[in-house]
């Protein structure tokens, strides 16, 4: 773990169980709120999967990481050069009012920096306040507010730019395997094959954390700053916890790649035919139970929440049947059934039987009724779901 500065100033971070419940809980929550142009027709093509893959290291997420680390409210970064370096750099800013603020903040999580994706426009750094985000929630929408102009001015007192440039070898240096692995699994390409949208096709983003030791999330980017619309966002951090001062950061998304880019690219590609189907859906609300442990478990309080979950998880089971072998495919349902998503496996059935591999349907959105369907006809009361 990273000395010095860092160390002294960094008391415990607020209860992390509290803060996975509620980076759940959000992160779920508010997928359903993007704006997605993904199903409906569009005359041009699609650009090619690897134009549509960025691997960088976020200018704003790297900001507010650290002033939080300054502050003493994030946890300590693994050793590296680069935590060195940027731990001999900004130190001298440690009582600057952006850093003194973070301090005096309510409620601190170490996901905190996803309102990085608030600024953009380096190095004449624009600052966009979202309408709403459970920051203001947590620390008051004036609060929030008056902590991001002063981490924009943490910007230009400290140079932050000239240092992040300075940098910039060694981030693109840092991406290049990360992306070289998206583009050649063609993760992308096999999501887009699935949906047989002729759409514009969202664009990927994944941020390398440098300075987090401690996980890996979604970013619902959009939410937070409109000129990201089209962005799904995803950062993972450094986890090596055996590295020395002298160390280069590597990042890996790990062996789930293939059901990260799925998942997450599924929610955001049903979006929109959720919510043009929301009366259907809502038929089958006796589906749902409430007081069910598994769904109090994965913070899950309506129906519509419910199906979307088991919607693109019985997707992604699909797609492991599709390009994965029998035995991944069959670890992947079981997942869902031990997390208690009971019915993620009817849903891939339901696809693997009637939609993938066929052409009887033109796309995923003419293909959708029949899931409902088939939900409807296997579960036709609430008490057939404990058969």
């Amino acid at each position: 773990m990273a000395s010095g500065f860092f160390r002294m100033r960094n008391p415990p971070v607020d209860n992390l169980t509290a803060y996975f419940m509620k980076t759940l809980c959000t992160f779920l929550l508010t997928l359903l709120a993007i704006p997605v142009v993904l199903a409906q027709p569009h005359t041009s093509s699609a650009p090619p999967p690897a134009d549509r893959i960025t691997v960088t290291v976020h200018p704003g997420i790297e900001l507010l990481t650290v002033v939080q680390l300054l502050a003493g409210r994030y946890p300590l970064p693994n050793k590296s050069g680069y935590a060195k370096e940027t731990e001999a750099y900004f130190a001298a800013f440690a009582n600057h009012p952006a850093v003194r603020q973070a301090r005096r903040l309510p409620k601190v999580y170490t996901d905190l920096p996803e309102l990085g994706y608030c600024f953009d426009n380096f190095p004449q750094v624009r600052l966009h306040y979202p309408a709403q985000t459970s920051w203001y929630t947590l620390n008051g929408k004036d609060t929030m507010q008056a902590y991001l102009r002063r981490c924009q001015q943490f910007a230009e007192d400290s140079h932050f730019w000239a240092f992040y440039q300075r940098h910039r070898a060694e981030y693109a240096a840092w991406a290049q395997p990360v992306h070289a692995r998206l583009v050649s699994e063609g993760l992308v390409t096999k999501l887009d094959s699935f949906y047989r949208f002729r759409t514009q096709a969202a664009h990927w983003t994944i941020c390398l954390d440098p300075l987090n030791s401690w996980g890996a999330h979604a970013i619902m980017a959009n939410a937070l700053n409109p000129r990201y619309a089209d962005q799904v966002v995803y950062t993972v951090g450094f986890f090596n916890r055996e590295s020395t001062d002298t160390s280069t950061p590597t990042f890996s998304l790990g062996a789930e790649a293939s059901g990260l880019v799925w998942h997450e690219g599924s929610h955001i590609y049903t979006q929109a035919l959720q919510q043009r189907h929301h009366a259907a859906i809502a038929k089958l609300a006796y589906l749902f139970n409430q007081s069910d442990a598994g769904m109090q478990r994965n913070n899950i309080a309506d129906w519509a929440h419910c199906f979307d979950e088991n919607l693109v998880r019985g997707i992604v089971i699909a797609l492991f049947r599709q390009y994965q072998s029998p035995k991944e495919a069959r670890k992947q349902a079981a997942q869902e059934i031990v997390g208690d998503f009971q019915y993620a496996g009817a849903i891939a059935d339901v696809l693997s039987a009637q939609y993938v591999g066929r052409r009887t349907y033109q796309n995923f959105e003419q293909f959708f009724p029949e899931i409902l369907a088939y939900l409807a006809q296997k579960y036709p009361t609430a008490a057939a779901t404990n058969q």
